[in-house]
C-alpha cells in the first residue's frame, strides 16, 4: 500500500466529532457516502480541516485519484462505459447515487436578550428548526448541494449549487456563491443577520465562480476564486443586475496539509484533522448599484468597493484568525447620493480544543462608519459533542455600541443552542 493510501486510510478511521452546518459547509450525505466521519473534513462546525480543503478543492471527492476506492456506497450506473468509444453517436454514460442524498439538522436554541431599560435577561424566545441537506456527485465532473430549512415561519429556502469540475483543482460554480466567510465556528446562527459578523463582505444572491486551486510542493498551497452574479439588494429583472456584482479571493497556505494533495502536514489535534499551517487571504468586492454585507441584513448602508485581508494560523490546540476589512463608500439605502465615507472593520477570534469534543471561543469585533456609528462585540463560546452526533453550546454576545444615524442595534444576549443531525 502506498504512502498516500495510508494517510486517507488513517484519515478515515479518526474519532468522530460530527458538526454540520447551515450553508452547507458541512454534509451528511458524504459521510454516508464514503462510511466516515465528518471530522475526515471538519474540525468543528463548519470549519473544515486541511483534508476538508482539499476535497472541497477537487469537487467534493477524494483527492490524488483515490475516490473510486474509498467509495462504499456504489452509484448507480446510466448507460455503458463502451458508449465513451463511440460518443458522439452515443451518450455519454452518467451515474447517480443510489441511495436518498439527503440530510437533516435538527435545532433548538434559547435566545435571551438584554433588555434595554432594565438591563436584565429574562425574556426568553426559543427557536426550533429542522434543516435539509441535500448533495451528491454524478460521474467525475458533476456536484450538486443544497439546504432549505422548516421553521415557524413556513419553509426558508437555503441555497442550491452546480459545480462543474474540469480536472482536479479547477471547478466552475453556478448558483449562490461569494466569498467565504473566515470568522465562523461555534456560533448558534454563525454569520447570520444580527448576529453577522462586522468584517463579513457584500455579496450576491446568484452567480457564477471559477476556482483554481494547487500545492506548493509537499504542503500548503494557493487558491484563486472568481466570480459574478446579480446585486444581492436589487430586483432580480432590473435591467443590468445579472452582472452587477464581483469578487476575487486569493489565498497562500504555509506548511499544513496540501490544498490539492489534503496530506503532507503535522496534525495539532490528530482526532479532527487539525493540521500547524498558517494561510494569508485577500479579498476585493465591487459591484456598480452598491451591495450590502452578505450576512449582516440589518446592518445600514451599503458600498461599491470594499477589500479585506484574512489570516488563519493553527498550531497544536490553538487557532487564530484574524480579518480586517476596508468599505470604499456607506450609501443610503434609499438615497444612494448620499455617501457616510468609509467603514473600517476587524475581527480577531482564538479557539482552542481542550479535548477534541471540547472546544472553547473568544471572539473580538469592532466597527466604525458615520452611518451606523462605532460597534464592539465581544464574544465568549463553548461547545461540547455530547455525541459523534449531537452537540450542545452556550454563546455571550456583549454589544456596545455609539449610534449615528441609523437606529439598528444589536442587543446583547445569551444563545444555548442543541443541535443533532442525522
Amino acid at each position: 500500500m502506498r504512502k498516500t493510501d495510508r494517510l486517507l486510510l488513517a484519515l478515515l478511521c479518526m474519532i468522530p466529532l460530527l458538526f454540520w452546518s447551515t450553508d452547507g459547509s458541512a454534509l451528511p450525505v458524504f459521510a454516508r457516502k464514503y462510511h466516515t466521519a465528518c471530522t475526515t473534513c471538519h474540525v468543528a462546525f463548519p470549519i473544515r480541516n486541511g483534508f476538508g480543503e482539499a476535497f472541497r478543492n477537487n469537487g467534493y471527492r477524494f483527492p490524488a485519484g483515490q475516490d473510486e476506492d474509498m467509495v462504499k456506497e456504489e452509484p448507480i450506473k446510466l448507460g455503458q462505459e463502451s458508449y465513451k468509444k463511440v460518443f458522439p453517436d452515443a451518450i455519454w454514460p452518467s451515474d447517480m447515487p443510489n441511495m436518498p442524498t439527503l440530510g437533516f439538522l435538527g435545532k433548538i436554541r434559547a435566545y435571551t436578550p438584554k433588555d434595554e431599560v432594565s438591563g436584565s435577561y429574562k425574556a426568553t424566545k426559543v427557536v426550533e428548526d429542522l434543516e435539509t441537506f441535500f448533495a451528491g456527485t454524478v460521474t467525475e465532473q458533476i456536484t450538486y448541494f443544497g439546504d432549505f430549512a422548516f421553521n415557524e415561519g413556513g419553509v426558508e429556502w437555503g441555497k442550491l449549487n452546480l459545480m462543474w469540475t474540469f480536472r482536479p483543482g479547477l471547478n466552475l460554480v453556478l448558483g449562490e456563491v461569494g466569498i467565504t466567510e473566515k470568522m465562523v465556528l461555534v456560533s448558534a446562527r454563525p454569520g447570520w443577520k444580527r448576529d453577522g459578523y462586522t468584517t463579513t463582505m457584500p455579496g450576491i444572491t446568484r452567480g457564477a465562480e471559477i476556482r483554481y486551486a494547487g500545492d506548493t510542493g509537499e504542503t500548503g498551497g494557493y487558491s484563486l476564486s472568481a466570480g459574478i452574479g446579480r446585486n444581492s439588494t436589487e430586483d432580480p429583472e432590473d435591467a443590468g443586475n445579472i452582472g452587477d456584482s464581483k469578487y476575487v479571493r486569493a489565498t497562500y497556505k504555509i506548511g499544513g496539509h496540501g490544498l490539492l494533495s489534503g496530506v503532507g502536514g503535522k496534525h495539532g489535534v490528530e482526532h479532527i484533522g487539525m493540521d500547524n499551517g498558517i494561510t494569508f487571504g485577500v479579498n476585493l468586492f465591487n459591484s456598480v448599484k452598491g451591495g450590502q454585507p452578505a450576512t449582516q441584513e440589518d446592518l445600514a448602508g451599503l458600498t461599491k468597493t470594499a477589500y479585506s485581508a484574512d489570516i488563519e494560523a493553527a498550531y497544536g490546540s490553538l487557532r487564530i484568525l484574524g480579518q480586517y476589512a476596508r468599505f470604499n463608500e456607506v450609501l443610503d439605502e434609499t438615497d444612494k447620493s448620499i455617501n457616510y465615507g468609509k467603514r473600517t472593520a476587524y475581527s480577531i477570534e482564538g479557539d482552542y480544543w481542550f479535548y477534541p469534543w471540547l472546544v472553547g471561543v473568544m471572539r473580538y469585533e469592532y466597527l466604525k462608519d458615520n452611518y451606523n456609528g462605532t460597534m464592539r462585540k465581544v464574544i465568549p463560546a463553548v461547545a461540547i459533542m455530547l455525541r459523534p452526533n449531537a452537540k450542545i453550546g452556550l454563546e455571550y454576545v456583549n454589544v456596545s455600541h455609539d449610534k449615528k444615524i441609523s437606529s439598528y442595534t444589536a442587543p446583547s444576549s445569551f444563545q444555548l443552542f442543541t443541535q443533532v443531525g442525522f
